[in-house]
């Protein structure tokens, strides 16, 4: 199943109020495919199960209007390598003059100081039609590593609203975090882990350092016979681009199959442009018409084919020479003229991406060749490596319109690549030591509310003595209950009262927790290790969390049967209904995640007689003009996962009848 669904499942496990809904059985092991994609790509941002706050912020637009006001180099500036932005002290004055405030800086205003740096950040570092699109009023995240939208996902941390507000469309509410986990901490659950990929040599040092994995080459099926030719510079963005139209255009006169690779869906259209000029039919592959994937890339391989995509697609997938189910003719035609040309137009910031391109040609033994086409103008080589080919470029005399091809450049372009590779490294430990922090909260708290969730009366009774070793008169009043009420249903109660006082104090604890880890950020400023800072202040936290809990059952417990505990069980089950209809969604440090609804915990539906309807008991559901009889406990799983409605029990059908 996809990796978002099981890590999803795994927070709604600790959702839930009943033990029948359970997904997981335990986490044994686990086979990953595209195992770099999910350790390594995606786990730069948490799973996160959320709903809308109560109250939206309303700041956005402010910050927005703020931040453009804003001049790069004068009231802040970026750091191109680390790809953050750093507030000059002419910018915070601005910041407070608009807002009214004396300083931003005090415990007041941090709330202001994160806006402040997420609307200039928005400003800066994410770029329409490369980082997001705009469609239908909503901002859709562009996935770096395939060029394709991410449906439904959006960046975390008040970033995805201070791009709505840049856009000038709707900014969504906030959302309220019931539950997150990282993606490390979620795989590193299993008690063995594995996966394959293609391209997971270049970062064997973060599969060991973080999942403990040794990192193997498999031989490949037929000797790979590709010709990766080096790399062409040019001066110029747009030189580098009529170069390519050229070369594409000598390639495609004498049949040659062409996939071209390009960065962004803005440099993809660009290009396309340059091709019509030249007179090149070809076929265009963006997010913007990903539906046609599999239909574009079936035909990659025919002669005379030109097919122009952002990034990796068809990432996987053997592109035929020949074009899609091609005859043996036409398959040894197009390996006579020497199979695919994979070209790249610009080199990407992990060395991972580049050899994915280059991957899609010489498949199963077929010939092929890649070759990339760079320039000084690249966001890579402005970063990293642009003074060391200019010096180069003006030692060997290279005029602006002519190329030069040479090893060194393209180790100095791959060392350029390994630097960022290390920033981006760094940038995941970091999120994971703090994430780590969490995770042992997170376990403890999941484990206590198993505990609860699983218990029978014996265990709840125990429970409930246990609480009463430390608060005088509990036990007595337990007593009492158990004396005057019927004992399966106090417990029953007891148990729920428990689960959701959990629930209740973790959400409220996870809000906390974030909100300390914005703090202790700052705390670096005074020569302090944030991460220490926030291991104290969690620490105490979770402490408070865990009295709170029991505290909170010790108050609620006596109420039961009681008219007054009427109002706090309305409370508590209005914060149980916000979980159950929680949006899932991924968000992080640097990014988004899905957004799907998590399955709503209906009431118990009932026979006409008014019994409930059992476990075994046959119901009809339906979806759409679909209808199916089945096993209530079947039934349940598609009602909750996949839309289903209930429509009756089979034994109210046949009374009917």
């Amino acid at each position: 199943g996809p990796n978002n669904q099981f890590g999803f499942d795994y927070l709604r496990d600790h959702l839930t109020y009943d033990e029948d809904n359970l997904r997981h059985r335990g986490h044994a092991f686990c086979i990953i495919d595209e195992v770099d994609s999910v350790l390594i790509d995606e786990a730069r941002t948490p799973l996160i199960i959320s709903a809308p706050a109560e109250e939206s912020e309303r700041l956005y637009a402010t910050f927005a209007d703020i931040a453009r006001s804003l001049k790069r180099g004068d009231d802040f500036v970026v750091d191109e390598e680390k790809n953050a932005v750093l507030l000059e002290d002419s910018g915070i004055e601005k910041a407070e003059q608009a807002l009214g405030v004396e300083n931003i800086y005090t415990d007041k205003g941090v709330k202001y100081v994160h806006h402040l740096e997420t609307a200039v950040k928005a400003k800066a570092l994410y770029e329409k039609d490369k980082e997001y699109v705009v469609r239908d009023g909503q901002v859709m995240i562009v996935d770096e590593f395939t060029g394709r939208l991410l449906e439904g996902r959006r960046f975390s941390e008040g970033l995805h609203q201070a791009i709505e507000a840049k856009e000038g469309v709707a900014v969504q509410n906030e959302s309220k975090t019931y539950a997150s986990v990282t993606f490390q901490n979620f795989f590193r659950l299993y008690d063995k882990l594995s996966g394959m990929t293609g391209t997971a040599m270049s970062s064997s040092e973060e599969f060991f350092k973080v999942y403990d994995l040794d990192t193997y080459a498999v031989p490949t099926n037929e000797p790979v016979i590709r010709r990766d030719l080096d790399d062409r510079i040019y001066q110029t963005e747009m030189g580098k681009y009529e170069a390519v139209a050229r070369r594409v255009k000598s390639l495609n006169e004498k049949g040659q199959p062409v996939l071209v690779g390009t960065v962004s869906i803005e440099k993809n259209e660009l290009l396309s442009d340059y091709l019509n000029q030249q007179g090149i039919p070809h076929e265009i592959l963006n997010a913007k018409n990903h539906k046609r994937e599999g239909e574009i890339i079936a035909e990659a391989g025919a002669k005379g084919a030109v097919t122009l995509a952002t990034n990796v697609a068809g990432r996987g997938v053997d592109i035929q020479l020949g074009g899609a189910n091609p005859t043996e003719k036409e398959y040894e035609e197009v390996k006579d003229l020497g199979g695919l040309f994979v070209l790249g137009t610009e080199r990407h910031n992990a060395r991972r991406i580049d050899n994915q391109l280059r991957g899609r040609a010489g498949r199963q033994g077929d010939p092929g060749a890649s070759q990339f086409y760079v320039s000084l103008e690249d966001e890579l080589m402005e970063v990293f490596a642009s003074d060391t080919v200019k010096s180069m470029m003006g030692t060997f005399g290279i005029p602006e319109d002519k190329p030069i091809e040479n090893p060194l450049i393209t180790n100095a372009l791959e060392r350029a690549q390994k630097k960022i590779e290390g920033y981006n490294f760094d940038a995941r430990k970091q999120v994971l030591k703090y994430d780590n922090v969490l995770d042992e909260q997170r376990k403890s708290v999941y484990k206590k509310r198993d505990k609860i969730l699983k218990a029978d009366k014996e265990e709840i009774k125990d429970y409930l003595d246990r609480l009463a070793e430390t608060e005088d008169g509990f036990a007595d009043t337990i007593e009492k209950k158990l004396e005057t009420l019927d004992e399966d249903k106090f417990l029953e109660a007891v148990q729920k009262i428990t689960l959701q006082s959990i629930d209740t104090l973790w959400v409220e604890h996870l809000q906390t927790m974030e909100q300390t880890k914005q703090s202790v950020r700052l705390r670096s400023y005074g020569q302090e290790d944030p991460v220490v800072e926030y291991k104290k202040e969690g620490k105490r936290l979770f402490e408070n969390l865990l009295s709170s809990i029991d505290d909170q059952v010790r108050r609620l417990v006596p109420k039961v049967g009681e008219g007054e505990f009427k109002r706090e069980r309305q409370r508590l089950q209005a914060t149980k209904k916000k979980a159950e209809k929680a949006e899932a969604r991924a968000g992080g440090e640097d990014g988004g995640g899905e957004s799907k609804p998590t399955p709503a915990t209906s009431d118990k539906p009932t026979h006409p007689d008014g019994t409930e309807i059992g476990r075994n008991d046959r119901v009809y559901i339906a979806k759409g003009s679909d209808e199916k009889k089945m096993k209530y406990k079947k039934a349940k799983r598609l009602i909750e996962d996949e839309g289903w409605q209930l429509v009756e029990s089979a034994r109210a059908r046949q009374d009917n009848r």
